[in-house]
C-alpha cells in the first residue's frame, strides 16, 4: 500500500479533509498538489447500475422507472467508490442514465440495454419555442426525479451528498429537438426564432435544477455532483454542452455562451463538462461566472499534450478538472506541465492497484 505525503492511505481521508480539499480547489489554492480520485467500472449507465432486470427496454414513461430496484445499486457503487475514494466524494442523484431535460422539453425516452445507454427521440412536428412547455412541478418526469432524491436522502443518512442529475445543456437540447446537424442550419437561417427557443430552454433548465436543489440537503456546506464525485460549495450544479463541439465560435458566442452565463449566475457553484473536439469554446467560458471547467479525455480523442494549450488557458482563470481515459503518458505530462494549485484529476481505472499507483505518482514524497 502506498502512503501519501501526509501519511494517509488511499481510502483513509475523512469527509472533512476531502471537503477542505475541494474548498482549496475552488479557491485555486491547493497547496498539496492536485485533487486525485478514481472512476471504476463502466460509465454506460444502464450497465453501471445493472438495470437490465428492472428497467424495461424501449420507450419509457415515468411510471416505468421504479426507484426501489435502483437503491441497492446506489449502495454498491458508493461502497465501490470508497475503496479508492482518494480526495473525491461520491454523490447520488436521480438516475443519471435518463435524458431528463430532453423529456421535459417534449422528447420521448428510449432505453437500449444493448448499448447500455438511453437516448431521446425528437418530438414529431416540433415547431419551436411555442412547443416548449413551461416548467411544471407536477410534470411526471419532475415528480420522478424528486422521488429519487427523497429516497436517496433516506439511503444516504448523511454518508454522502445528493446532487442534481445529468442535465444536458442548451446545445444538446437544440440537437435533440431539431436534429443534428439540422440545428446548426436553423441557428444560421432563423436566428430570432432560435434565440427565443434558447431562452425558453434556459428557463426550463434553471427551474428544473432549482426544484432539485430545494429538496437536496446541505452536505457540509455544499452539494454533490451526479457523476464526478465532486463536492460543490453551496447550491451547485453541473452543466454540459457536448453538441457545442459542432458549432463555430460565432454560433457558440451568439447562442450558447449567454445561456451558460445565465445558468452559471443562477447558482452558487457551476461546473461545465466538455468533450475536446475541433472546437473547444474556452475563450467564451473563461469570461462567464462558471466556477470550474471539466475537459474530458476520450479513449480515442486528443491526449493531454495536445490539449495543453486549453488546459493552460483555463488554469489562468479557473480551476480545471480532467476526467476520463488517462494513459500513463497523459499522467506524466500533466505532472510535469500543469500548475497543481487548481487541478483535479479523475482517471478511469480498472483496479484498486492501478488507483494506488496513480495516487502514489501524485501524492507520494
Amino acid at each position: 500500500m502506498r502512503y501519501g505525503r501526509r501519511g494517509f492511505r488511499l481510502e483513509s481521508l475523512s469527509i472533512e479533509e476531502r471537503i477542505r480539499g475541494f474548498e482549496d480547489f475552488f479557491a485555486m489554492s491547493n497547496g498539496d498538489g492536485p485533487l486525485v480520485g478514481f472512476f471504476r467500472e463502466t460509465y454506460y449507465p444502464l450497465k453501471r447500475y445493472r438495470t437490465e432486470s428492472f428497467l424495461p427496454a424501449g420507450k419509457l414513461a415515468p411510471q416505468d422507472v421504479e426507484v426501489e430496484p435502483f437503491l441497492p445499486e446506489y449502495e454498491r457503487l458508493f461502497r465501490l467508490h470508497d475503496e479508492t475514494a482518494g480526495d473525491f466524494i461520491w454523490s447520488a442523484a436521480a438516475f443519471w442514465g435518463l435524458p431528463w431535460m430532453e423529456a421535459l422539453a417534449g422528447c420521448s425516452v428510449v432505453a437500449d440495454h444493448n448499448t447500455g445507454s438511453s437516448r431521446s427521440e425528437k418530438p414529431a412536428g416540433f415547431a419551436g419555442a411555442g412547443d416548449i412547455p413551461a416548467y411544471d412541478h407536477d410534470n411526471p418526469w419532475v415528480r420522478k426525479a424528486l422521488e429519487f432524491l427523497q429516497r436517496l436522502q433516506a439511503l444516504s443518512g448523511g454518508r454522502f451528498p445528493l446532487a442534481t442529475t445529468l442535465m444536458r445543456g442548451i446545445s444538446d437540447l437544440l440537437a435533440a429537438l431539431l436534429g443534428n446537424p439540422e440545428f446548426l442550419f436553423l441557428l444560421m437561417d432563423r436566428p430570432r426564432e432560435m434565440r427565443e427557443l434558447v431562452e425558453k430552454l434556459t428557463d426550463l433548465w434553471i427551474d428544473f435544477a432549482g426544484s432539485q436543489l430545494e429538496v437536496i440537503p446541505d452536505f457540509h456546506g455544499g452539494t454533490g455532483s451526479f457523476y464526478y464525485a465532486t463536492w460543490l460549495p453551496g447550491r451547485g450544479v453541473w452543466l454540459q454542452e457536448d453538441a457545442s463541439a459542432l458549432m463555430s465560435p460565432q454560433l457558440f458566442g451568439e447562442f450558447i455562451a449567454p445561456a451558460v452565463d445565465r445558468i452559471a449566475a443562477s447558482f452558487d457553484t457551476t461546473v461545465i463538462h466538455l468533450h475536446p473536439s475541433s472546437y473547444i469554446p474556452v475563450e467564451f467560458l473563461i469570461r462567464t461566472p462558471l466556477d470550474a471547467i471539466e475537459l474530458h479525455i476520450d479513449f480515442g480523442g486528443p491526449r493531454a499534450e495536445e490539449l495543453y494549450p486549453y488546459y493552460r488557458r483555463i488554469l489562468d482563470h479557473k480551476p480545471l478538472i480532467i476526467w476520463g481515459d488517462l494513459t500513463g503518458e497523459d499522467l506524466d505530462f500533466i505532472a510535469r506541465k500543469l500548475d497543481r494549485r487548481a487541478l483535479a484529476l479523475l482517471p478511469v481505472v480498472e483496479s484498486r492497484r492501478q488507483a494506488e499507483q496513480i495516487w502514489g505518482r501524485f501524492k507520494a514524497g
